[in-house]
């Protein structure tokens, strides 16, 4: 059979309709394609960008992070060094500022935004790019960080606990004459002071433990200074005369007197600084 020749004309008409609809969108998911293609190469330029900003921030001396929001980076006699003025431009036509802003903590030491006290030790360090995409549009990449003067802290947020200093030896302990513990020895190896507050013991008899000295310092007595104002018995915590132990200084615990015999009995020994850091003995037999 035969069709008629219109019919023809028509599967024609629509057959090219088809083909043409389908050109189309292949064109457009090209177009698309390419787009998103391009977004996404001026995305990762635009974080390496930021990043090598962070980066760079990273290796400056914490005492050279001079406060800005609107800052720049040079990169010159292999250093970077940061300008006060920016945005500067980039070599891809986007724009980069660099933001140095003090931290704020309150008095834990906890991160706030509003109130507290300048940590001296701290700066939020910021990288920000900006570039204008093929349509027009403008973009922003930023990039946030922390810095701290840990090696180095001026404030008490970061500054070392005093037992962290301090190296205790008790290896040479002893009683001498039967009741008097000696010979447990404390070094500061630290840069600053430490200070001793409290002190306490516990041992395996009955004995009552009645005075304290540290060098030649009286630091407690059942009779003053410090307290309780009593013999103490194991386990008892005593508030001594605090001990200031000088940087680079070794002292002697040269003196716990006790009213009966030791010999044969295990110590430990608990130290406590004024910043509450806490130092214990493992159990020791003095000889």
């Amino acid at each position: 059979m035969t069709r008629p020749r219109g019919s023809l004309l028509l599967e024609a008409l629509i057959a090219v309709g088809i083909g043409g609809f389908f050109a189309s969108a292949l064109v457009g998911y090209i177009l698309l394609s390419n787009n998103s293609t391009d977004r996404a190469k001026e995305n990762t330029i635009a974080l390496w960008n930021a990043q090598e900003g962070l980066d760079a921030l990273q290796t400056i001396t914490f005492e050279n992070l001079t406060n800005t929001t609107t800052g720049s980076l040079t990169f010159t006699s292999n250093r970077w060094t940061v300008g006060t003025t920016g945005p500067q431009t980039l070599p891809d036509g986007s724009t980069r500022v660099i933001k140095i802003e003090d931290i704020s903590r309150d008095s834990q030491c906890f991160i706030i935004t509003s109130g507290g006290t300048v940590d001296t030790d701290s700066k939020k360090i910021t990288s920000e790019t900006t570039w204008i995409d093929s349509a027009g549009r403008s973009h922003t990449q930023t990039l946030a960080s922390l810095r701290t003067r840990w090696e180095n802290p001026q404030g008490s947020c970061f500054a070392p606990t005093q037992v962290s200093q301090v190296s205790f030896n008790v290896s040479g302990a002893q009683f001498s004459g039967g009741k008097q513990l000696r010979q447990v020895y404390f070094t500061n190896n630290g840069s600053t002071n430490v200070t001793i507050d409290t002190v306490s013991f516990t041992w395996t008899n009955s004995a009552e433990l009645s005075q304290l000295f540290m060098d030649t310092s009286k630091v407690w007595s059942e009779t003053g200074p410090g307290t309780p104002t009593d013999e103490v018995d194991s386990g008892e915590t005593i508030d001594i005369q605090n001990f200031v132990l000088a940087a680079g200084a070794t002292a002697e615990l040269n003196k716990g007197q006790f009213d009966d015999p030791m010999s044969g009995t295990t110590l430990t020994m608990t130290v406590t600084f004024t910043d509450g850091s806490t130092w214990t003995s493992p159990p020791f037999n003095p000889t």
